[in-house]
Formats: structure tokens, C-alpha cells, sequence
């Protein structure tokens, strides 16, 4: 349980550090023209973005065989990481409210609070 636990942190990291990176005012503002996107996609922005994404893709498939692994989970492991690693999203839009002074509205905070209820109700059973 404990390596479930830590490899849903190190998806979540990674998730939050490559949608931080991608997601500035100075990327995302503007038009996306060709020669922006081009410039945009050798930017070391979004490379490194594209790496840390790259790395929860990897993770998503250890935790994923982490979670096969216990016998009552495993018949439907990738429908239950898939629940658990949405926890990534509450930490995305708290570290975009933190480090790119985006808003939380009423509904993004009820929501990820029913993520959270939706995950640890899920986990009850591990």
C-alpha cells in the first residue's frame, strides 16, 4: 500500500511540474500560429514539460502494476489507477492557483473535494 502511495505522489509531481511549466501567460497568451508552435515545441519550456509528462506516463504504468498486484483490485487495476491518479488534478489546480495566481471558483473547490471523497473511497478497499 505504501508504494501506491508513493508512486501516486511522484505521478502527481510530475503531472503538476509539466502542466506548470506549459501552462504561463507567456505560452499560452497570444495566437498559435505555425511558426509560434514550432517555436513554442524547441522551446526548453516545453521540452522539459514533455519530459516530466513523459515520466507520469511511466509511473501510471508501475503504479498501475502496483495496483494489479493486489488481488482484489487486480480485475480492474487500470480503471482503478486511472481513479487514483485524478488526485494529480486537485494538486494542478492548487499549484495553478499558488504559482500562476489563477482563481479557484466555488465548483473547482467542490469538485476536487469530491475527488478526493471518490479516490479514498476507492482506496478503502486496498
Amino acid at each position: 500500500m505504501l508504494n501506491i502511495i508513493i508512486l501516486t505522489v511522484l505521478f502527481s509531481a510530475a503531472t503538476v511540474v509539466s502542466i506548470l511549466l506549459l501552462g504561463s501567460r507567456a505560452i499560452i497568451g497570444g495566437d498559435m500560429t505555425p511558426a509560434r508552435i514550432v517555436t513554442l515545441v524547441f522551446s526548453w519550456q516545453f521540452i522539459l514539460g514533455a519530459v516530466f509528462a513523459f515520466t507520469a506516463r511511466l509511473v501510471f504504468v508501475v503504479l498501475n502494476n502496483a495496483v494489479y498486484k493486489v488481488p482484489s483490485l487486480s480485475a480492474s487495476s487500470t480503471s482503478i489507477t486511472t481513479l487514483i491518479t485524478t488526485m494529480s488534478l486537485i494538486f494542478v489546480v492548487i499549484a495553478n492557483y499558488i504559482f500562476l495566481h489563477e482563481r479557484l471558483t466555488p465548483q473547482q473547490i467542490i469538485g476536487s473535494t469530491i475527488i478526493i471523497l471518490g479516490v479514498l473511497v476507492i482506496s478503502m478497499k486496498v
